[in-house]
C-alpha cells in the first residue's frame, strides 16, 4: 500500500468512526492508539489527522483532536476551489440555481405559508436598501435560498449553504448596472405574488423569466469586461 492510500483509508476508516463513536466536544484517540489500532506509522495517521481538520471534522488542542460540530461552511472552503471565475463556470452556476429553484416549485407551492410569503418581501426589501453590489447580492442569494428552506429538502439546503459564497460571488455579477437591480426586485415581486397564489404554473413562468434574463445580464457584463481585461494583458 502506497503511503498516499494509506493516508486515504485512515481517513476513510476515522470518518466512518467519529459520527458513530464520538459526540462534539469527545477527544479522539491520540495518535500513537490510532497508529496501533489501525497498523499504520503515527506520520500516516498525523497526515490522515490533516485532512480530517481541513474539513472541519476535528481541530487541535493542547488535549489532542477534538470532534467539531458539523460545519457547512468549511466544506465550501474544499469545494470552491473548483470554480475557475470564467463565463462558463457563472452559466453553469446560474443553469444550477435554475434547476433546483424550479425544482423546488412543486413543494414549495405545497408549503409556503403566509410568514413565508412576509419573508420573501423581506429579503426583497434588503435589496431595495442596499447600498453595495455585494449587499444586493447578500440580499438575492437570501431570497432564493429562502425558497430552497421552504421546499423542505434539507439535501438542498445544505448544499446550498456549501456554496454560498460562490453563489454570491458570481450574483455580484452586473449588480452595478441600475436596471438589472430594478428588474430583480420586479422579478422577485412576481414570483412572491405567484407563490402567494399557490400557482405553480405561475411560479414557473416567473423562475423562468428571471433565470432567462440573468443569464442575458452575465453574457452582457462578460462581454462589457472582455475589452478590459484585454486592455490590461497588452500592458
Amino acid at each position: 500500500m502506497t503511503r498516499t492510500s494509506a493516508v486515504q483509508s485512515v481517513v476513510d476508516i476515522l470518518r466512518t468512526e467519529i459520527p458513530q463513536s464520538y459526540q462534539p466536544g469527545d477527544l479522539l484517540q491520540n495518535e500513537r492508539l490510532i497508529a496501533e489500532r489501525l497498523g499504520v506509522s503515527r506520520n500516516t495517521v498525523r497526515e490522515a489527522l490533516i485532512h480530517l481538520e481541513a474539513f472541519g471534522i476535528i481541530e487541535k488542542t493542547q488535549r489532542g483532536p477534538r470532534i467539531c460540530a458539523p460545519n457547512i461552511g468549511a466544506v465550501f472552503h474544499i469545494m470552491d476551489q473548483y470554480f475557475d471565475r470564467s463565463l462558463k463556470t457563472c452559466l453553469d452556476l446560474l443553469d444550477f440555481r435554475r434547476m433546483i429553484d424550479i425544482g423546488a416549485l412543486p413543494q414549495v407551492v405545497e408549503r409556503i405559508t403566509d410568514n413565508d410569503i412576509a419573508l420573501l418581501e423581506r429579503h426583497v426589501g434588503q435589496v431595495e436598501r442596499a447600498l453595495t453590489a455585494h449587499e444586493d447580492a447578500l440580499a438575492d442569494y437570501a431570497f432564493h435560498n429562502e425558497i430552497i428552506r421552504i421546499s423542505g429538502n434539507s439535501v438542498l439546503e445544505k448544499l446550498y449553504k456549501v456554496l454560498s459564497h460562490t453563489l454570491v460571488f458570481y450574483m455580484e455579477i452586473g449588480k452595478s448596472n441600475p436596471v438589472n437591480r430594478d428588474k430583480t426586485i420586479s422579478d422577485h415581486r412576481a414570483i412572491i405574488r405567484a407563490l402567494g397564489a399557490r400557482s405553480l404554473d405561475a411560479a414557473i413562468r416567473a423562475f423562468s423569466q428571471h433565470y432567462d434574463y440573468s443569464e442575458r445580464s452575465v453574457r452582457a457584463a462578460y462581454e462589457k469586461a472582455a475589452p478590459q481585461k484585454r486592455e490590461m494583458e497588452n500592458l
